[in-house]
């Protein structure tokens, strides 16, 4: 698919000579509309704006290469964090570090890929066609919102406050020119999953790859890892972080029914053992039920083919 979103080619010659003069170049076999990339190009913060953008830019740039079809141009890129309530009331601000995502809004579609703090991609891609979004729209509160066709709901904080303001415009300007092409791709869910080694779609509920042949872990798989030994799902889905933190949780909950169970021995307290009985079960289980879910948001790889996909 092929289309021209450059309604002034000029305000793209003044976005590039503004990068050219603090310092920032891109990859020139990516087409981006430098125009929407970079909204801000004089004032207060213009110059560090640009620059943070840009190593945000840098690191998303190889997957990128990979990802886009022939014709597709980048309108925008940011990066947020994926705000899931039950993530973040179980899990904390440990939630954050595995909810970091980059958005890459194009011309057809947009990508969203995890990454790390600094914006580098991890192994889990996202879709979402223009097609599959019925609302796109940032709030005063801080809060980015997406409300697709299948009923999804998504909320994203951490945009700078120009991102916010920009985003949805962006979004509002490609998603008319994409009406005009009557472009509606099939889907399986209206956030398809993408293949982490050729970048191709995943359908919903399937983890092996039809196009390059690497395989994800099944949810089930992952939380049955966390019943026998908390840490385990989030080592198999390299949250590692959160591995060790739930790993000093289990320890602890284990020295904690330890006790109990030596007082059961010595008293014959029946509510020592049931107590201990609690904290093993909420334990395991409670790692099980939220290592389950977070491993249904999406893709993780299991074991992986050489890539034979690379731009379609």
């Amino acid at each position: 698919m092929s289309t021209d979103f450059l309604d002034d080619p000029s305000e793209d010659d003044q976005a590039l000579a503004r990068l050219n003069e603090i310092g920032v170049s891109l990859d020139p076999e990516i087409p981006y509309r430098l125009s929407t990339m970079f909204p801000k190009l004089e004032g207060w913060g213009a110059k560090g704006g640009i620059k943070k953008k840009a190593k945000i830019i840098a690191q998303v740039e190889p997957s990128l290469k990979a990802m886009l079809h022939q014709g597709e141009e980048v309108l925008y890129i940011a990066k947020g964090i994926q705000h899931s309530f039950a993530e973040q009331y179980f899990m904390g601000i440990w939630a954050q570090s595995i909810n970091q995502t980059v958005f890459v809004l194009t011309n057809v579609r947009l990508l969203m890929l995890r990454t790390n703090g600094k914006g580098k991609p991890k192994q889990t891609f996202w879709v979402i066609y223009y097609s599959q979004i019925e609302k796109f729209k940032g709030s005063w509160t801080g809060v980015l919102q997406l409300k697709l066709r299948d009923g999804k709901k998504l909320k994203f904080t951490g945009f700078p406050k120009l991102d916010r303001k920009t985003m949805p415009v962006v979004f509002e300007e490609a998603l008319a020119k994409y009406r005009e092409l009557g472009f509606d791709p099939e889907v399986t869910q209206s956030l398809e999953n993408l293949c982490s080694d050729c970048y191709q779609p995943v359908a919903k509920g399937v983890y092996d790859c039809d196009d390059c042949g690497t395989s994800y872990w099944k949810p089930k798989d992952v939380a049955l890892r966390s019943l026998i030994f908390p840490s385990w799902g989030d080592l198999v889905l390299k949250h590692y972080t959160i591995a060790v933190v739930e790993m000093i949780g289990f320890f602890m909950a284990w020295a904690i029914s330890i006790v109990l169970v030596v007082d059961y021995l010595n008293t014959g307290e029946i509510g020592a053992i049931i107590a201990a009985g609690f904290i093993l079960v909420m334990t395991h289980g409670m790692d099980a039920l939220i290592t389950y879910y977070v491993a249904g948001k999406g893709l993780h790889p299991r074991s992986r083919q050489p890539t034979h996909a690379a731009n379609v």
